[in-house]
């Protein structure tokens, strides 16, 4: 607000809360004057003969006392204003620090990219698949506001793996399941999705890649990226509400992998803030569904102060576990936002630190369905096989039939829709298939994680 607009309505506040008060207060003490003069007389005469000057209805004191107590009120009406009306206009909120408006810069190459159509690579390296960043204006070939939106994030890349960059999956799967093919995105596509990825390992040369340090990138997510300004979270929150917009109707789908698990997880409990708060009126643009295949949550390095806080809202963080503090996110997108998360748990970093060394378990399992790999752990044995096949085994999840429990129950896939994962909340599974085919597994309803692998 500028300094003339400032001043017009300090003016505007002055004139009515305190002039005009005290113009109204004379003519009341005037009018008091004149009856005092008709109703006390009798009453004042003898005090008058004794000598003593009586003072004519409400003394000096008194009219000065009143007088002063408007013009407070008055003071008190500025500062109201001042408060709660004009800094907040400047973005200052005084009682919580600045408060930040939502962020999008569609220059960066770190953001919301969107799969076409016709998106199959034509070289080797995969670097030639259509996608574009995201921006105001996209033709339906990228974007289809009618249709429902399922958006990948990544985990940790420190080669910045091309294959995992363009096709949501990557070639490392073939080391475990040999001649396994992947085409998520055609397939989703084909189905009726828009496909989109949140990029920050960078997408050409040159780009920084934000996710090769695996201790970093709790940081980047939660405090701040690139110059300091912003984090992941924030950032990608920021871009969803100004790509899908306040019309978009349909729903949106979070699947997050590894590190991307906790990045998906913090950027949709970013966008439950900005509904809050205001920043958007359309509570579609929250994801209704988070799928998060094998999360590493409990990453080393980087140990925040017990003073940090989560950019942009304010909350402290620093005082709990990375783990805890994505559970806690988990378990407030269930119970305020009615959001439904299916988790897939693989290699022993994720299953160990998600269930059995943590106390915080008993709480977060009634906000979600917990499914472990059982099957493709004693088949596959290695920690970074696991890690890869579980994230594919998701995947190729979404794009089969749906899978039963031993009772012929239905069980948890992300081919399951909200309602039924919803339904499912609180249940604890098993995978059991010791190899890499959807159509012959299964998954066995449990009662604890005692036969889970770790």
């Amino acid at each position: 607000m500028k300094k003339d607009d400032m001043k017009e309505v300090e003016d505007v506040i002055i004139d009515d809360d305190v002039l005009d008060d005290e113009e109204v207060i004379d003519d009341e003490i005037e009018e008091l004057d004149e009856t005092d003069k008709v109703e006390d007389a009798p009453r004042r005469a003898p005090r008058a003969q004794n000598g003593r000057k009586q003072k004519k209805g409400i003394t000096k004191g008194a009219k000065i006392a009143i007088i002063s107590s408007s013009a407070a009120v008055g003071v008190i009406a500025i500062a109201l204003v001042v408060l709660f009306v004009i800094l907040p206009l400047v973005g200052i909120n005084v009682f919580g620090g600045k408060k930040i408006e939502p962020y999008y810069d569609p220059t960066s190459s770190v953001g919301l990219y969107f799969y076409s159509d016709t998106h199959a690579a034509t070289n080797a390296d995969m670097s030639s698949v259509d996608m574009i960043r995201a921006k105001e204006g996209m033709t339906k070939t990228y974007f289809d506001p009618s249709k429902p939106t399922i958006i990948w994030f990544h985990g940790w890349e420190p080669t910045g793996s091309v294959g995992d960059r363009y096709l949501m999956a990557g070639a490392d799967t073939v080391d475990a399941v040999p001649g396994y093919d992947c085409s998520y995105v055609q397939e989703l596509k084909e189905k009726g999705y828009n496909v989109a990825t949140f990029q920050f390992q960078g997408v050409k040369s040159g780009d920084k890649n934000y996710a090769k340090g695996l201790s970093s990138i709790y940081k980047y997510t939660v405090q701040s990226f690139d110059k300091g300004d912003y984090s992941l979270s924030f950032m990608f929150a920021s871009e969803i509400l100004k790509i899908f917009g306040e019309d978009y109707a349909k729903d949106i789908t979070f699947v997050g992998h590894s590190c991307g698990g906790f990045v998906s997880t913090a950027t949709n409990y970013m966008l439950q803030y900005f509904y809050k708060e205001g920043f958007t009126s359309n509570k579609h643009l929250i994801a209704s569904r988070m799928v998060v295949e094998d999360p590493y949550v409990d990453f080393g390095g980087d140990k925040l102060d017990a003073n940090t806080k989560l950019m942009g809202t304010n909350e402290v963080i620093g005082d709990r576990s990375k783990c805890v503090f994505v559970q806690d996110m988990m378990t407030s997108l269930h119970t305020n936002s009615n959001v439904a998360i299916d988790v897939y748990l693989g290699m022993s970093g994720a299953s160990d630190s998600f269930i059995a060394t943590n106390t915080h378990f008993s709480e977060v399992k009634k906000h979600v369905v917990i499914t472990d790999m059982t099957g493709l752990k004693e088949w596959l044995g290695t920690l970074g096989k696991i890690h890869v096949v579980t994230r594919d085994w998701v995947w190729r999840s979404m794009l089969s039939e749906k899978l039963e429990d031993q009772d012929g129950s239905l069980a948890p896939s992300a081919a399951c829709t909200n309602a039924e994962i919803l339904s499912m909340v609180g249940n604890l599974y098993q995978q059991t298939n010791n190899e890499f085919d959807l159509s012959t597994d299964s998954l066995l309803k449990v009662d604890d994680t005692s036969g889970f692998k770790y």
